[in-house]
């Protein structure tokens, strides 16, 4: 934060909605790594997302700067969808979305070819999210 502060008055952006866009950021950071159920899981990996949106779009006078942030939603739009797919059908395994709950239920033995197929999915939901090779646009 300190080295973006003399960035954003170099390219003469808002100081005030950078902070508070890495506020949200970090939010959203603290609650996807404290989560025990993937709705939480789910709500923090978004609030980051989304403050990540905003801050590549944070350059409202260059046409590069909206692209680039359009391209990045339709992207995590598309792994959101995936993510959730993947979810969905572990709450049809199991009946809930707490984390410990889905392994108990894997643990007696549910069916390991469905849930194979939804981990799939939220693991390469979670690689788009994240940007894992090769998973990334850039």
């Amino acid at each position: 934060l300190t080295y973006a502060k003399h960035s954003l008055r170099t390219h003469k952006l808002f100081v005030g909605e950078f902070y508070l866009l890495v506020l949200f950021a970090v939010l959203g950071m603290f609650i996807l790594v404290s989560s025990t159920n993937f709705i939480m899981l789910y709500l923090g990996l978004e609030l980051l997302a989304l403050s990540g949106y905003a801050l590549v779009a944070l350059d409202r006078d260059a046409p590069l700067s909206a692209e680039s942030a359009m391209k990045y939603f339709v992207l995590g739009a598309i792994a959101s969808g995936l993510l959730l797919y993947g979810m969905s059908i572990l709450y049809g395994i199991s009946g809930s979305l707490d984390i410990q709950e889905i392994a108990t239920a894997v643990a007696h033995g549910q069916s390991m070819a469905v849930l194979a197929f939804a981990l799939t999915f939220v693991v390469i939901g979670l690689a788009f999210k994240f940007g894992a090779v090769p998973f990334h646009m850039w």
